[in-house]
């Protein structure tokens, strides 16, 4: 999978999958409350730029999020990339038990959202970019 880095800081890095034209948003460390907020603001942004109705999350360097930040990702962050015209998502969790689990709790809220978007998780990029091409 060859990739173009499209921006990079110490939270984040934003990569665009050079065959599928998929964003993929990797984090380069925990980051909570406000920053994430610009971090994912800034994520969809680049998706808006991209014209993408797909993206990817990785969040192998966290174990998991804070429940108030997952409440605004599902009812703020989410919404707004749906009405921008994303219709598939597709997060990578660390390998551990912990990340798993909120990572699936995560999948089942967003897959709730709207009939017409659906969002994954995987243990791996790979396997998360494939599903995302078949999308």
């Amino acid at each position: 999978m060859s990739t173009e880095t499209v921006e990079q800081t110490d939270d984040y890095t934003a990569e665009i999958d050079g065959t599928h034209g998929i964003p993929i948003f990797t984090y380069n460390k925990y980051v909570s409350g406000e920053e994430l907020r610009a971090v994912a603001r800034r994520w969809a942004e680049i998706v808006e730029e991209e014209n993408a109705d797909r993206y990817l999350v990785n969040t192998e360097e966290i174990a998991a999020h804070n429940d108030e930040d997952k409440q605004w990702l599902g009812k703020t962050w989410v919404p707004n990339l749906i009405d921008q015209g994303v219709r598939a998502g597709a997060g990578v969790y660390a390998d551990s038990v912990i990340s798993k689990g909120d990572m699936e709790r995560i999948e089942e809220k967003l897959n709730a959202i709207d009939p017409d978007y659906e969002y994954r998780t995987f243990g791996s990029q790979s396997k998360a970019v494939e599903w995302l091409a078949e999308q």
